[in-house]
């Protein structure tokens, strides 16, 4: 006795066909489905991201203008002869708030952005310009300055950009340096992978036991409060590390025997 059982396989892969076409259809479907229900969920949630971005924007430069007549009225009543201790701290104050609103600017437009247009740049150069810009304070606070700067290493970023990141790290690195300390900068190639290796690292005997995991964070101060001695609001760190992260680096932190550094590494360009 024989049994043909050819229609029965051919009826078989037919219908193992049929359940994975079904399947595909049905999971595309499902993913479609998806894709437009959480566009309208977080539209909403993006408008309003959007329009924070922008008030932040608009406020600040709405702010400036008041804060400049401040600062111009307060240096006329100095030229006037009623210079006091009072009109130094109105100056002072002022220009936080100035350098404030800048940084609050300059996050907002890079979140709108998203994306800044990379190119070949002399990371020496600009290493090399800001060590110079900064020697002075340096020696007005009576600080050691040592540079180490490897000629003519390219990355890829943008120039106005990756000038404002040295500046910040500079401008941390003075400012949280311990008296009578030391800050130096070292620029030089990876041997391991032939990144261009950024490391600003400054004197910080206070800082054993800190937990650096948060220090990148928006507004992360070390007692948790504004109420610190050095002047600074908590953000440019936070700033700095978007920038890095901007030109597809990675930065990092670490603390060896009082001395803290920060060290980035970007990509280089020949």
């Amino acid at each position: 006795m024989f049994l043909n059982t050819t229609l029965i396989y051919a009826h078989s892969w037919t219908l193992l066909r049929l359940a994975v076409l079904l399947g595909f259809t049905a999971l595309i479907i499902f993913a479609i489905i998806l894709i437009i229900a959480s566009g309208l969920a977080i539209r909403p949630i993006a408008e309003a991201y959007h329009k924070q971005q922008q008030f932040i924007t608009n406020a600040g430069h709405e702010l400036k203008t008041p804060l400049a007549i401040i600062s111009a009225n307060t240096e006329m009543e100095e030229m006037l002869g009623n210079e006091s201790e009072w009109t130094k701290s109105t100056k002072e104050q002022t220009q936080r708030l100035t350098e404030l609103i800048n940084h609050l600017i300059a996050l907002a437009r890079m979140s709108e952005t998203g994306e800044i247009a990379l190119s070949k740049v002399n990371l020496s150069k600009i290493v090399e310009s800001a060590s110079r810009s900064f020697s002075s304070v340096m020696k007005q606070k009576d600080l050691t300055f040592k540079t180490k700067i490897q000629k003519d290493i390219f990355v890829s970023a943008e120039e106005k950009t990756l000038t404002e990141l040295v500046n910040i790290f500079l401008d941390n690195a003075q400012k949280y340096c311990d008296l009578h300390g030391e800050v130096s900068i070292d620029l030089h190639k990876n041997k391991w992978n032939n990144n261009a290796s950024l490391i600003i690292s400054n004197t910080y005997a206070g800082g054993k036991n800190i937990d650096y995991s948060k220090f990148f964070d928006r507004f992360y101060r070390e007692d948790e409060s504004h109420n610190n001695k050095k002047a600074g609001f908590g953000i440019g760190l936070s700033m700095a590390r978007d920038l890095v992260h901007t030109f597809k680096g990675k930065i990092k932190v670490e603390y060896h025997e009082d001395m803290i550094s920060f060290i980035i590494s970007l990509k280089t360009l020949k």
